[in-house]
């Protein structure tokens, strides 16, 4: 595939957003066509799984991947023979190449690693210039939210965990690397920065923009809410993390600023779009999704999947086809009133861990976090499972000792009702994000099979 510049990349996002439905079915495909020959061409690991497929293949006709399989076949898996592990590994080991192109060629990124199983992903210039015009051209779901940071000096700032390979602040570092002139209008603030420096900084800084994790920003909004943060962004815009209706209430309450998000991942760049209504437009003429059961069987339009097949249209340096992702999601392909004809997902997320006890018996995160987030005085809380029938509930409330016993007592008796006995305990330590992403999460399993860096959690 020809290399895409930013110029023409803005283009055909532009012209692929004035295309009836069937007309971009029809540039999805041909696309497709050209990223399976590729694949087959150039990496030995499609070429393999992908042996006597026909030439009027099914896009059901191609294999289903995961995460574990890839990266233990990762050198097959690339499409250049050049791009081994261990030199991305060697890449990887000077923090100073964040955002930086490895031979000149690709950027190179990491999931978080906090199931255990982190994954190393390329992306190539053409990858990078598409995924910048879909943030131009459809990041903002209202037009009117674009002005207004234009108009307020459009100055980003974002808090996102640095000194990673990670999407967000690899992203950032790049385009900073690229456009140095940019360094007064963009700006990453460590998540893991102490809260009083992050203040500091965006209280100088002033941006028009607010960027980063949800649970980062509902703490910065306490921050404004007491008075030691002063600024008025014009659009707040989360990503990484589930957007809970009650903290985007919150955050616009306490910013003043129209508050969206999207759905992105390390392996799929932005898969999709939030629009006026709340609706997640899949970038659709990039990305196809696949929402599938637990067996991988493809579910109905309106029925919510167990997980989902991704689809990476750009990404030729390392093919992603039929990608599994442990996210559910519900498709729609009903109109919606923004005008956007691309299908749209809800989302549920995959923020929190489903617990399992003994005897099978299993408590959705959910159930647990509206039971935890009703309990008087209680400002913040991560419930963590260390052993099979031992929980352990951290608090940051006004009173720890009263706030866990009333805990305690109602979580005991909901979990009683599920026919699980547990102990719970209330943690010495105070609710922390993942050591490495930055990220939060209310309800942890330490089980599962997660690495070492989770274990410390």
């Amino acid at each position: 595939m020809r290399e895409i510049g930013l110029i023409k990349a803005l283009a055909l996002t532009r012209r692929a957003g004035k295309m009836l439905p069937e007309e971009r079915a029809a540039l999805r495909r041909r696309r497709l066509e050209a990223l399976v020959a590729h694949a087959r061409a150039n990496s030995p690991y499609y070429a393999e799984r992908c042996a006597g497929l026909g030439a009027d293949f099914a896009l059901t006709d191609l294999p289903a991947v995961n995460k574990v399989e890839l990266m233990a076949r990762f050198d097959d898996w690339t499409a250049d023979r050049a791009v081994t592990l261990a030199r991305v590994r060697t890449f990887m080991e000077d923090k100073n190449n964040i955002g930086r192109m490895l031979d000149g060629k690709y950027l190179v990124f990491t999931t978080s690693g906090s199931t255990g199983h982190p994954a190393v992903i390329i992306w190539d210039k053409t990858a990078m210039n598409i995924s910048s015009a879909l943030s131009v051209l459809r990041s903002y779901a209202r037009r009117e939210d674009m002005a207004a940071f234009l108009r307020k000096g459009k100055r980003s700032a974002s808090l996102f965990a640095d000194g990673g390979f990670y999407l967000g602040c690899g992203s950032i570092r790049y385009q900073l690397h690229k456009m140095p002139y940019k360094k007064g209008q963009i700006m990453n603030i460590d998540v893991r920065t102490p809260m009083a420096r992050a203040v500091e900084r965006l209280n100088a800084f002033r941006p028009a923009m607010l960027g980063g994790y949800p649970s980062a920003l509902e703490l910065l909004a306490e921050e404004q809410e007491a008075g030691r943060l002063h600024i008025a962004p014009a659009v707040v815009m989360t990503g990484g993390e589930l957007l809970r209706p009650e903290v985007r209430e919150r955050l616009g309450a306490a910013f003043g600023g129209y508050v969206q998000t999207n759905y992105s991942c390390t392996e799929g760049g932005t898969v999709a779009h939030e629009c006026r209504n709340r609706h997640f437009h899949i970038n659709d003429e990039w990305i196809i999704v696949e929402p599938v059961d637990s067996a991988g069987r493809a579910v109905p339009d309106g029925v919510q999947s167990d997980k989902l097949l991704l689809t990476n249209l750009a990404s030729f340096a390392q093919p992603i086809i039929r990608y599994e992702v442990t996210d559910r999601v519900i498709l729609h392909r009903e109109p919606c009133g923004c005008g956007c004809t691309a299908p749209w997902l809800e989302l549920e997320g995959r923020t929190d861990d489903t617990l399992t006890f003994s005897g099978g018996i299993r408590a959705a995160p959910l159930g647990l976090y509206a039971l935890l987030k009703e309990i008087p005085g209680v400002r913040r809380f991560q419930l963590v499972q260390r052993e099979r029938d031992v929980l352990e509930l951290r608090l940051l409330a006004e009173d720890r000792a009263a706030a866990f016993e009333m805990a305690r007592r109602e979580l005991g008796a909901y979990l009683k009702s599920l026919g699980a006995d547990v102990r719970i305990v209330l943690g010495e330590d105070l609710p922390r994000t993942h050591p490495e992403s930055g990220k939060f999460r209310h309800i942890v399993s330490l089980g599962q099979g997660r690495g070492p860096a989770a274990q410390k959690l």
